[in-house]
C-alpha cells in the first residue's frame, strides 16, 4: 500500500505531466465577467491531508527554513540545483513540480495565500479540516461548506454553466 506522500506526489506529477492543471485553470479564467466587466473566478483547492505548504510555496529567503528542514527543503532558485524552487517574489518560491502554475502567477491570475489557518484552537486534525471546509471554526453542526453556501447566495444566470461549481472527492 503506497504512503500518502507517494500518492500525493504521483497525483501531482500526473496532473502536471498531463498538463491538465493549466488547461482547466485557463478555462476557469474565461468564466463569466463580473459586474465591472472583468472576468473573475475563485478556484479554491483544498488538499485534505498531507499538503505541505512550506514546500508548495517555499520561503527560500528565510535562512531558518533550511536549518529546520535540512533534508526536506526545496532548493533555493539561486542554488542552480536540480528541482530548485521557482522564484515568485525574491523570498517565496513555487515547488518545481507546479511549474505550469507559474505563468498564471506571473500574469496575476493566481494568488497564493500562504500560512493561513483557523482561529479555533482545536488539537484535533479531523475537526480542524472540517472547520476549514465548513468555514465555521468551532461549530461542528454546520450542514454544508462555505463554498456551497456562497454559491447558493449567488444569483442564477441563464444559461447556467455546468462548471459553476466543481468538486473533486473520493465519491
Amino acid at each position: 500500500m503506497p504512503t500518502r506522500r507517494v500518492f500525493l506526489r504521483n497525483a501531482a506529477l500526473a496532473m502536471v505531466g498531463a498538463g491538465s492543471a493549466p488547461a482547466w485553470l485557463w478555462r476557469a479564467l474565461e468564466a463569466a465577467p463580473s459586474s465591472a466587466g472583468r472576468k473573475r473566478t475563485l478556484v479554491a483547492i483544498f488538499q485534505r491531508g498531507a499538503a505541505d505548504g512550506l514546500n508548495i510555496v517555499a520561503p527560500f529567503g528565510e535562512k531558518r527554513y533550511y536549518e529546520l528542514r535540512p533534508t526536506l527543503a526545496v532548493p533555493s532558485p539561486a542554488s542552480s540545483r536540480e528541482h530548485a524552487a521557482l522564484d515568485l517574489d525574491g523570498f517565496f518560491g513555487l515547488h518545481p513540480s507546479l511549474a505550469p502554475l507559474k505563468p498564471l502567477y506571473d500574469g496575476q491570475h493566481l494568488a497564493i495565500v500562504h500560512a493561513v489557518g483557523s482561529p479555533d484552537p482545536t488539537r484535533s486534525h479531523f475537526d480542524a479540516q472540517d472547520y476549514m471546509e465548513s468555514g465555521t471554526p468551532g461549530v461542528k453542526s454546520t450542514a454544508d461548506g462555505w463554498l456551497a453556501r456562497g454559491l447558493a447566495g449567488m444569483p442564477a444566470r441563464a444559461p447556467a454553466s455546468p462548471f459553476r461549481a466543481v468538486s473533486l472527492g473520493p465519491v
